[in-house]
């Protein structure tokens, strides 16, 4: 497990922030021991021959594609096929779908009920989004297999998406043959849910993970949740290097991804994550 990746959007953020090319961000990534960028399946498709030259250029390739559908109300499943051809055209074996999305009262009755997984079930099991999104999946996921492409769900921040919380990607997991899951450390805390639990739960699913960590806010109290806010991957509260050191023990083999969107110095804080994931790799 030595292989790191970055979000394409950090870099650009960076380019922003600090008047740097797209191709000087790419080196400097590279430097720090990135490998691959995590992107937009849509930013690609829209860019493709460019951004495909500059990270051939750097020496770098492509982590996993992601991109957002609405499975739950839209049937028409080609964008998401035509995804899957571009990520195996590029050699991107995972990709990552936000699948759908229920609405504000459905949410809340699948919140209320996500403490255990019977209660889980009977909902996902009789809600009719729920059915039409577990029915994409599995026509993408057969769809996928031939081409050598995994789709995975990760556990989404996200007050409406059935698949923010332990037990529903559980079900969704057990639903969908072939369905994987991207463990998102920092995304259990929106939740309020416990990742170290999630992690264990879901650890048959796991073939990508983001790195993402938190911030404490004093003012935030939760079970699990102490603060939402980004900060360098290891200088946060959640349990990181515990996770890591759990997956290493799966002989998890995928990307590591940085991500922390939105921050006031992505250059900062990109070479603060390589650091502590380079670290914990020596260790």
């Amino acid at each position: 497990m030595r292989k790191l990746s970055v979000f394409y959007d950090h870099i650009l953020q960076a380019c922003e922030q600090s008047g740097k090319t797209i191709p000087e961000m790419l080196s400097f990534c590279k430097a720090q021991g990135i490998s691959a960028v995590e992107i937009n399946y849509s930013l690609f498709a829209s860019e493709q021959e460019v951004i495909a030259s500059m990270l051939a250029d750097a020496g770098m390739e492509i982590s996993c594609m992601y991109e957002s559908f609405d499975f739950g109300r839209d049937t028409d499943l080609t964008k998401a096929q035509q995804m899957l051809h571009a990520a195996a055209e590029q050699q991107v074996s995972r990709v990552l779908f936000v699948a759908g999305a229920l609405e504000n009262a459905e949410a809340a009755e699948l919140a209320a009920c996500s403490r255990t997984y019977e209660a889980t079930s009977t909902f996902m099991d009789e809600n009719e989004a729920v059915q039409k999104i577990a029915h994409a999946l599995s026509a993408l996921t057969e769809y996928a297999a031939p081409l050598g492409v995994t789709i995975t769900l990760e556990d989404f921040d996200g007050f409406c998406q059935p698949f923010a919380r332990t037990y529903p990607l559980l079900w969704f997991m057990e639903h969908v043959p072939g369905l994987r899951y991207t463990l998102d450390i920092g995304n259990f805390a929106f939740s309020d849910e416990d990742v170290s639990y999630a992690a264990w739960i879901l650890k048959d699913y796991i073939v990508h993970v983001h790195c993402k960590d938190r911030a404490e806010n004093p003012l935030v109290h939760g079970a699990f949740c102490r603060g939402l806010g980004q900060t360098p991957a290891g200088t946060g509260y959640l349990p990181m290097a515990e996770l890591l050191n759990d997956l290493q023990k799966r002989d998890y083999d995928g990307y590591l991804a940085i991500e922390h969107f939105d921050v006031p110095d992505q250059l900062s804080f990109i070479k603060q994550s390589a650091a502590f994931l380079h670290s914990w790799i020596a260790a």
